[in-house]
């Protein structure tokens, strides 16, 4: 929501959002966890996920080479691309927004 009502605060900001988004989906879970941890962790890769694809709608934000560095890492990490993809689907239309975000490298 911040995204859409102050975007131009959100770009200015967008370094400092990019690397505990990027900390959030590359954490592991011990190999000794309960399925608790497992869901708590999953779910949390989800939200930064979402919070990703708001991002990339921000007008600019294609531009912000820490994004750009992040949605590659995403795009060349299988489990983070098909979750990330299925956000994408689940929130506005597919897959197309990611798709085009990173055509422009």
């Amino acid at each position: 929501r911040v995204a859409q009502l102050c975007p131009g605060a959100v770009l200015t900001k967008l370094d400092k959002l990019v690397e505990p988004l990027k900390l959030t989906v590359t954490t592991k879970v011990k190999a000794n966890a309960v399925k608790q941890e497992y869901e708590k962790q999953d779910e949390l890769k989800r939200s930064a996920m979402r919070a990703v694809a708001a991002l990339m709608h921000i007008p600019g934000a294609d531009k912000h080479p820490q994004l750009n560095e992040f949605l590659t890492t995403i795009k060349n990490t299988p489990d983070l691309a098909n979750l990330f993809e299925s956000i994408q689907k689940d929130t506005s239309g597919g897959m197309d927004a990611f798709s085009n975000a990173m055509d422009i490298s």
